[in-house]
């Protein structure tokens, strides 16, 4: 099915409806929009609705939120983007750890399991002080659970388990969870989670072969509480995602099986944080140090040309880790109409190889000869300082911050970089439903380390990498429309947006730290939300373009983010207090955009199809087996063949490379509290 304006009229119609109800004031009684409707959005996503819509991995995690795209099929595959960039360009938070650095160009880098989340959260932009060093397109904050998200009134120790399958993926799961109150201070929960896939299907072509993979994750989480005051949190969190599969799994994949030798992502995060609130107006310290290491690795093989230039050679087993520490400490005070946050952080990341033994040349010039592959890559040390008010004014509501950033390479780099951020954040309540907002946020990001995949003798360093600096502009409005339409609780979200990156640098091959082009993005966002009784309905409309014009050569072109429409619908309704439904739906618009080819400086134009997605999904909790309750659903109902504009293949124009979505898929679960 192709799509134009007329397969989602309905859509557009209304939303344009809804934009012209914001000029109807209706004033039945005294309604104030505290918060916007992306963010009500966000909220709404909670741990037991993905656990309901059989949430198991990153896509599903986000796939219902306004101006995020998740693209490709396997696991270790998917690639977030959030208004018009990668995600390399946002913060990443679990538990208050920072998850930094690119592996590998051809997967992802969101290691989360949904089966371990309470909330995930993201603010669209950088116009906040507080969202940590480097933001340039947003901030994903994901929590883990707590052994109080388990434990009920009067409870002291209990247990969760669950099975599920998945036909699309041949996805098997297994999870267990325990929690315990040990005493009235001490709290701990252990989640482990097993997740093995088969073959992928994919509507109109072979089953792929050359993906499967096997998912081990965990949790341990203690929860300290002395007295009201004090708050202590200790978490240790694993992720690993590996098997005898293609190791770049952003590709297509083959209808036989891998033969690239067994490859794994891991990652290991330690966290520690501290809340102290007494009762005082001018006290509230959060504090947190954590340690995270995400590790790529892949066996050795044998007779290989991999990296080998005319020569073959034995290649031992190799880890290339991404390595960050962290800490930071923050205040907030209650003065008067003055909400007071100050702070500051420091952060480090660093890069290795690390093998299991030299490389032994077989064939070719080297015959015989050796060599080591251990390598230290780069470094990076991050000083953060930043302050922020928000104040209350009547009808205002101003956030006014700032952040003085300084970071440092060193390592196989070296330079210094630094600079003073301003943010700002209005609101304004023009009418009783009608808030206006604006924002502003200077951008800052240091230069990241390079891909840690390129780590070898090659590495050069560049004494002419500039920091990526911008400016981020945005408006909007909510208006609620809970007594226009006679709801239960009605709103509609408006935001226009632009920002603009100079020196533009991403990871991607880039061991010099070369900064390649300067990037203009725009965009639009329109979210409505309706609840009414049992019934619930959420539709959204985002559309991104950019502009992008090559440092070397002054070329002007588009990114594969350009020119895309894309419209969500989601709803909900409660049949009986035992069974709840789901209809989620996402619509884009067949486009072109100017593709760029670095390597002889030309532009073509790449037609990307329209394509129309379906899921439905119930949860039911059985009556006669307590504690116990069915998830089940049909992802893609129509078997829909289609990928999504941003991924590899689709992005450049080759089907032979596209990782097209996988098609029909039922899904099943079954747990048990006890």
């Amino acid at each position: 099915m192709k799509l134009n304006a007329k397969n989602i009229l309905f859509t557009s119609s209304a939303l344009l409806c809804l934009q012209s109800a914001v000029l109807a004031e209706v004033t039945l009684k005294e309604v104030n929009i505290n918060e916007t409707t992306f963010n009500s959005q966000v909220k709404s996503i909670t741990a037991q609705k993905l656990e309901n819509l059989q949430a198991s991995d990153i896509k599903d995690i986000l796939k219902t939120l306004p101006s995020v795209v998740v693209d490709g099929n396997a696991r270790y595959s998917q690639k977030v983007y959030v208004r018009g960039l990668e995600d390399k360009f946002s913060n990443i938070t679990i538990d208050g750890a920072k998850l930094g650095g690119q592996l590998f160009h051809h997967s992802g880098d969101q290691t989360i399991d949904a089966e371990m989340l309470k909330i995930g959260s993201i603010e669209l932009g950088p116009n906040s002080a507080l969202s940590g060093s480097g933001v340039i397109n947003g901030s994903f904050v994901y929590e883990t659970k707590d052994p109080s998200d388990f434990l009920k009134q009067g409870e002291n120790f209990g247990g969760k388990i669950s099975a599920g399958y998945q036909s699309a993926y041949e996805r098997k799961s297994t999870s267990v969870a325990v929690f315990s109150r040990i005493n009235d201070k001490l709290e701990f929960v252990g989640i482990g989670n097993i997740s093995k896939d088969g073959d992928l299907h994919i509507p109109k072509k072979k089953e792929i072969k050359s993906k499967e993979s096997k998912l081990k994750s965990a949790l341990a989480k203690v929860v300290f509480k002395p007295n009201e005051y004090h708050t202590i949190k200790l978490s240790y969190n694993r992720y690993e995602d590996g098997g005898k599969r293609q190791l770049s799994g952003e590709k297509a994949g083959n209808y036989v099986q891998s033969n690239d030798p067994y490859n794994e992502i891991t990652r290991d995060t330690y966290t520690l944080n501290y809340n102290y609130n007494p009762t005082s107006e001018y006290i509230n310290v959060d504090a947190k140090a954590y340690y995270n290491s995400q590790q790529l690795m892949i066996e050795g093989r044998k007779n290989t040309d991999w990296w080998t230039d005319a020569n073959k050679a034995n290649e031992p087993q190799r880890i290339f880790e991404n390595k960050t520490k962290g800490l930071d400490i923050r205040n907030s005070s209650l003065i008067s109409n003055h909400k007071i946050t100050f702070g500051s952080s420091y952060e480090t990341m660093e890069q290795k190889l690390d093998a299991k033994g030299d490389r032994v040349y077989t064939e070719g010039p080297k015959i015989g000869e050796s060599e080591s592959l251990d390598k230290d890559g780069g470094k990076t040390k991050a000083y953060g300082f930043y302050l922020e008010d928000e104040i209350e004014l009547d009808k205002f509501l101003l956030t006014i911050g700032a952040r003085y950033d300084i970071h440092k390479l060193s390592g196989e780099y070296n330079g210094s970089y630094k600079q003073l951020s301003p943010k700002f954040k209005g609101e304004y309540q023009a009418t009783q439903n009608l808030k206006l907002r604006t924002g502003y946020g200077r951008i800052f990001k240091g230069p990241d380390l390079a891909e840690t995949l390129m780590l070898n003798s090659r590495t050069l360093s560049n004494e002419n990498t500039k920091a990526q600096t911008g400016h981020n502009y945005e408006v909007g409005f909510d208006y609620n429309l809970t007594n226009f339409i006679n709801s239960d609780d009605s709103s509609f979200g408006f935001t226009a947006f632009k920002y603009n990156v100079d020196n533009y640098m991403h990871p991607t091959k880039n061991t010099s730290l070369e900064n390649q082009s300067d990037v203009k993005i725009w965009g639009l966002e329109s979210i409505f939300r309706y609840k009414k009784s049992n019934f619930g309905l959420n539709l959204s409309h985002t559309y991104t373009n950019a502009e992008e014009k090559s440092l070397k050569t002054g070329t002007k072109y588009e990114p594969k983010t350009a020119n895309i429409h894309t419209f969500k619908l989601g709803l909900d309704y409660q049949f009986t207090k035992n069974l709840i439904g789901y209809y989620n739906a996402e619509f884009v618009l067949g486009n072109e955009y100017e593709y760029y080819n670095s390597r002889n400086d030309s532009v073509s134009t790449v037609q990307r199809k329209g394509y129309g997605v379906h899921d439905i999904n119930f949860s039911y909790k059985l009556d006669a087996i307590k504690n116990a309750k069915i998830d089940f659903g049909l992802d893609n109902i129509f078997n829909k063949q289609y990928a999504r504009h941003t991924s590899f293949g689709t992005a450049f124009g080759d089907d032979s490379y596209t990782p097209y979505e996988v098609g029909r898929n039922f899904k099943i679960k079954l747990s048990y509290r006890f």
